[in-house]
């Protein structure tokens, strides 16, 4: 398994490598081309100066033609240039790298020499030599030069100094990547590693471990945001555990001490088992009964709420009937209930558990709401969906607490401690109860003004009256 750090810098250095490549090759065959324009221009005004110079020689009277190949030899030599002059068919004068030969007929030294009959066949067949013909009247002026750039000496030595730029270039860019690689790896790698070091605290529940990921790349804040929030709901979650572990302890702790308590007192002969004792014994065993009973609903209803029965409800029917069978408890505390409740509203649902959330609620609100207070039901359609709410103007919940009363066993306020009655697993059983029905449920409050719990139905729950 290779390192992040070592991907990063061989992928680094194999593009830095490849577009270093591409630019020297591109550069070559331009710097090339660029140098054989440059050339073959070169060559064209050499080539014309070289005609007007022998053309002048030509035309000057004065000079005799045995002196032709001595001049001949002179501007073969400044021009590094092949040259071969003609009268007609006969030569005249041959210079072949730069050494004249003289020529024999028009009534010159006398016949062709072996060694220059070997120069004009060697001119003729050197595929290396290219020559290019210049007419000047009765005279006909051959320029060989090289065909290949290479085989100029001055040439062969631009494009070699070229290369060996190139090369340097190309050697001293691949170092400057390797190093700018390692650097930008390590920077690069720092953030990453830091998450990796917050995600191994996360798995090891070492939340106050984690450290902040200095980065500028969006995706890296983006993604240690994210893990950040992950710890925070984890860290949330952990606390949720142990508080629920301590809750379920103290929930079995009571009843379970009162009977251990009133047995042992019974057997000692301290209590007498008369009805008084057993009827102490039998709330405790019924306050056990109902904790495990409340969990094994909440249990069933979180894992198999879609084989839960439904048929249609009318919702305004069923919180009006909840209307009237808490009024006479709401008129005994002083507590003003009202209602609006919007007429035959029929949902898809099971009545009995939408009984027991909307009497869940409302027990609630009745518990923590002071006398003088007041408490509205209201149901009504918004958006084509279902909106059912309890409000109450009693002592409100913190804010804090909010996004957590929904789970099972959890209490908000300690100063209530469990005098207020229940188990903790009311609000957790209505979630799960709605849940079952597609629904949401939503808590707005606040700390000494009340609470409104809203619970929505979708459309789709939505039955035609």
């Amino acid at each position: 398994m290779t390192s992040l750090n070592k991907l990063f810098s061989r992928y680094f250095i194999f593009t830095i490598a490849i577009v270093l490549i591409l630019i020297t090759l591109i550069s070559n065959f331009g710097a090339s081309a660029f140098f054989k324009n440059f050339i073959d221009s070169r060559n064209e005004k050499q080539n014309a100066k070289i005609v007007n110079s022998v053309q002048t020689l030509l035309d000057t009277d004065s000079v005799s033609l045995n002196t032709y190949p001595f001049f001949l030899s002179v501007i073969s030599r400044q021009e590094q240039v092949n040259l071969a002059l003609y009268y007609g068919e006969e030569l005249v004068a041959i210079t072949y790298s730069g050494m004249p030969k003289p020529m024999g007929g028009m009534g010159g030294i006398g016949g062709r020499i072996p060694e220059e009959q070997q120069i004009e066949q060697k001119i003729n067949e050197d595929d290396d030599i290219i020559y290019l013909d210049y007419s000047l009247g009765l005279y006909t002026l051959k320029i060989g030069r090289a065909s290949n750039l290479l085989f100029d000496d001055a040439n062969a030595d631009f494009i070699k100094t070229l290369n060996i730029m190139y090369i340097a270039v190309f050697a001293l860019a691949m170092a400057v990547a390797v190093f700018a690689a390692w650097i930008l790896s390590k920077k690069f790698n720092k953030p990453i590693m830091q998450l990796k070091s917050n995600v191994n605290h996360i798995s090891m529940n070492r939340f106050d471990k984690m450290q902040n990921c200095n980065t500028k790349a969006k995706e890296l804040m983006e993604l240690s945001e994210d893990i950040e929030n992950l710890a925070m709901q984890m860290q949330k979650e952990e606390n949720m555990r142990k508080r629920l572990s301590n809750d379920i302890v103290h929930e079995l702790k009571t009843p379970i001490a009162v009977l251990s308590t009133n047995i042992e007192a019974i057997l000692d002969g301290v209590y007498k088992a008369d009805g008084e004792r057993m009827s102490v014994l039998l709330s405790q065993t019924e306050r056990l009964a109902r904790l495990v009973n409340n969990l094994s609903e909440l249990t069933l209803l979180e894992t198999e709420y879609e084989n839960m029965p439904m048929g249609k409800v009318n919702i305004s029917e069923l919180l009006d009937s909840v209307y009237t069978a808490y009024l006479p408890v709401a008129t005994e505390k002083n507590i003003k209930l009202g209602k609006d409740i919007n007429k035959n509203i029929i949902i898809n649902g099971n009545e009995d558990r939408l009984l027991q959330v909307f009497v869940n609620i409302l027990s609630n609100a009745l518990k923590y709401t002071d006398g003088n207070g007041e408490i509205l039901i209201k149901v009504f359609l918004k958006n084509n969906d279902v909106i059912c709410e309890i409000e109450d103007t009693g002592i409100g919940i913190d804010e804090k607490d909010q996004p957590f009363i929904f789970n099972r066993f959890y209490r908000g306020d300690e100063s209530r401690s469990r005098e207020t009655g229940g188990s903790g697993i009311g609000l957790a059983i209505a979630k799960a109860v709605v849940s079952a029905h597609a629904g949401e449920i939503k808590v707005e409050s606040k700390k000494g003004e009340g609470t409104k719990i809203s619970i929505i139905f979708p459309k789709k729950q939505i039955k035609n009256s």
